[in-house]
């Protein structure tokens, strides 16, 4: 199981599922200046960073965004933030 995170709301969210499920995050790189990590990288939690930023707003980018994260991963249970 794996969560594509675009925002910080989303992100916190969908904090306690990831922490239960010890699922991976495939993060937006704006939430490196936004967030604190430090409990997922504590919990174990795997980190994976998108190669751009991506636009909450822009539905295209963030289909795109999944489009990369399918083609990147293994793990075909992906949730995904949608606002």
């Amino acid at each position: 199981m794996l969560f594509l995170i675009i925002t910080q709301e989303g992100l916190d969210e969908a904090s306690a599922d990831i922490l239960e499920n010890k699922a991976t995050l495939w993060l937006n790189p704006k939430l490196k200046q936004e967030s604190d990590l430090s409990r997922y990288e504590q919990a174990g939690i795997e980190i994976q960073w998108l190669p751009y930023a991506i636009n909450a707003g822009n539905e295209k980018a963030v289909l795109d965004a999944l489009s990369f994260v399918e083609k990147h991963s293994n793990d075909k249970a992906i949730f995904v933030e949608y606002l």
